[in-house]
């Protein structure tokens, strides 16, 4: 499967104005948080760690490193 088939799926008003390995990685993400099993699907911190690292990944491989983005996320449970 070529990896160009994820633009298939993403919005189009994005005009693929994103990187398409964070795109896969978040893909790959939200069919782990669907698995049948909730032994094998990802913990909430997992997802936030692993979304994190898809916006890190994106602003890096787009060369946006000098804008600054706030993907700080409160994770305490109340």
């Amino acid at each position: 499967m070529a990896k160009d088939w994820i633009h298939e799926i993403m919005d189009p008003n994005l005009r693929k104005d994103y990187d398409i390995n964070s795109a896969w990685r978040a893909l790959e993400l939200a069919m782990s948080c669907a698995n049948p099993s909730s032994l094998n699907r990802p913990s909430i911190s997992q997802v936030i760690h692993e979304l994190k690292e898809c916006i890190v990944c994106d602003l890096k491989n787009r060369s946006l490193e000098s804008q600054e983005m706030n993907v700080s996320l409160d994770t305490t449970a109340k």
